[in-house]
């Protein structure tokens, strides 16, 4: 069980890195792809919720940036940047006062 967790997560992560590389070269479409094939390894890893946020923030789809930013909250709330795509997406959003608090949240941590 633990080798097969290993070689999962090792893929997962291989996807997170590729994904990373679409993110840097503008190509957001194909890193939603490679984040959501990260996720599907690994759907307790905070980082890969909040990438792909990122990515679809980046799309401007900020419904889809707001559902994983918050599910990357709730995976690590003591995780600063989870709060800064939450915030990033609500503000968008037209959602000023949840930006607002989620801002402070972030601040606080």
């Amino acid at each position: 069980n633990s080798q097969l967790y290993n070689i999962m997560s090792d893929k997962a992560n291989e996807f997170k890195a590729q994904g990373n590389a679409a993110f840097q070269s503008g190509n957001f479409e194909e890193a939603v792809k490679l984040f959501t094939q990260a996720i599907e390894l690994n759907p307790n890893d905070h980082v890969f919720f909040s990438n792909r946020s990122g990515a679809y923030a980046s799309l401007k789809n900020y419904e889809k940036a707001l559902e994983d930013a918050t599910t990357c909250v709730n995976l690590k709330p003591n995780w600063a940047k989870g709060y800064q795509r939450k915030g990033l997406a609500e503000f968008f959003l037209d959602d000023i006062p949840a930006a607002v608090e989620t801002y402070k949240k972030g601040l606080e941590i």
